[in-house]
């Protein structure tokens, strides 16, 4: 799988020159990095956990290839990191290249092509310090107990141009860092990588002890949304399924998730069609996927995946006529709230598409800072009118379904663990 930094296979171990304490080896598969990855890697986020990194070695997306890198003070483990690379290219990436020209100017009508036409000059592979297939900060960790958040970045970006000068990319990606991290950002903005946010990750604090706590938070316009969007879906059966299950159905689940990751304005990878059967053999009871049926015939599904206190909504699926017929999306949105409530889960995450009907369920948006470096040097001097053209953007209306006052209230906001930027 890393052929280029761990040649035949074995690990490749790098150690700075200057802090011979601290350096940082490469390794090909989870099990090579082993019990120096447990070592290091933080007990309350599964998505850098063995289990979910097994799974998702087991059944990647079509054209990504992983590896891990575990960072060491003298010979201990301290850190890590999840590198994954893929090819973009943007005539097929970016789908949706509409502009904010005015409905009467010429422009509408010149923009689009031109848009398109530099996008589909847009391609070569991409390394990413972080999960493709997640939203949040999933891609990294140092312990704040053996290493400072400055030196610890920096440790990362030397591990990170030592893996860019093997595998030679054309850029680089560090996914998905929370504005709080201003240190961290200053110092990849020194080393050459372009800050820029696409949509906001939608994220909803649970202070609720039950459903029905929810339902009551909100205003009398929203609750009677609520009752009206549940009212068109009772002709749905719905059950958690099975590891068998799965297995029977996985066909079906990866026809519903096609049809509606066909019809985004961004798609950069894709499912494996076995991803949803090997993440409920790794992770258990932690990963839920709710099939909804329809006289017996399955119509939708989703999934969630509780890493720790967080019940993170992952992929679904639904067939488009009974979505429209009965409002299974946001059936969905409102049993993934069911769920985190009944799990004792402190907020759901939600991901960063379809932000407005997310946010009249009541999730606010969160910014997430990416960080792009282009190998080329005249490409890094274009990289930031680039990314500000060619950045897909959700134009949408933040909804408040919640009674007023609640949504300041001091609960809300510990529980979101948020600050304002």
């Amino acid at each position: 799988m890393l052929t280029e930094l761990c040649p035949l296979a074995r690990v490749s171990r790098c150690v700075t020159p200057a802090a011979l304490e601290e350096h940082y080896a490469f390794f090909p598969t989870i099990e090579m990095a082993a019990a120096d990855w447990e070592a290091a890697a933080p007990t309350d986020n599964i998505f850098l956990s063995r289990c979910y990194l097994k799974a998702l070695e087991e059944c990647p997306p079509p054209g990504m290839r992983a590896s891990y890198v575990v960072f060491y003070r003298e010979n201990t483990p301290i850190g890590v990191a999840v590198l994954q690379q893929i090819a973009f290219d943007g005539r097929t990436h970016l789908r949706d290249l509409t502009t904010s020209a005015g409905s009467k100017s010429w422009l509408r009508y010149v923009l689009p092509p031109v848009k398109r036409w530099i996008a589909n000059c847009v391609r070569g592979q991409v390394m990413v310090c972080g999960h493709l297939l997640l939203t949040g900060q999933h891609g990294f960790y140092f312990d704040p107990r053996a290493i400072g958040p400055y030196q610890a970045i920096l440790l990362l970006l030397r591990a990170l141009e030592e893996a860019a000068q093997r595998r030679r990319p054309a850029a680089v990606l560090i996914k998905d860092v929370p504005p709080a991290y201003k240190v961290q950002g200053t110092a990849l903005s020194q080393a050459a990588y372009t800050p820029f946010r696409v949509q906001p990750n939608m994220v909803l604090p649970l202070p609720y002890p039950t459903f029905e706590d929810y339902l009551a938070a909100m205003t009398t316009k929203y609750r009677t949304r609520a009752k009206r969007a549940f009212k068109k879906a009772a002709p749905l059966a719905q059950r958690h399924l099975s590891l068998r299950e799965v297995q029977q159905a996985q066909q079906q689940l990866h026809a519903l998730y096609a049809a509606v990751a066909r019809r985004s304005g961004f798609h950069w990878v894709g499912l494996h069609e076995n991803y949803l059967l090997a993440l409920k053999r790794h992770l258990g009871d932690a990963f839920h996927i709710v099939g909804w049926y329809r006289d017996g015939v399955l119509v939708g599904f989703h999934t969630a995946i509780e890493n720790g206190p967080v019940m993170e909504a992952h992929f679904l699926g639904y067939n488009e006529a009974v979505n429209a017929e009965c409002q299974l999306y946001l059936n969905m949105l409102y049993d993934l709230v069911r769920l985190g409530i009944e799990r004792g889960s402190e907020r759901v995450v939600f991901g960063r598409t379809a932000l407005e009907i997310k946010s009249s369920v009541g999730a606010q948006p969160q910014a997430l800072d990416l960080y792009l470096r282009l190998q080329h040097p005249i490409g890094r001097r274009l990289c930031a009118p680039l990314l500000n053209y060619l950045t897909p953007r959700e134009h949408w209306l933040q909804r408040h379904p919640f009674k007023q006052g609640f949504a300041e209230s001091r609960l809300e906001r510990v529980a979101l663990g948020l600050k304002k930027d």
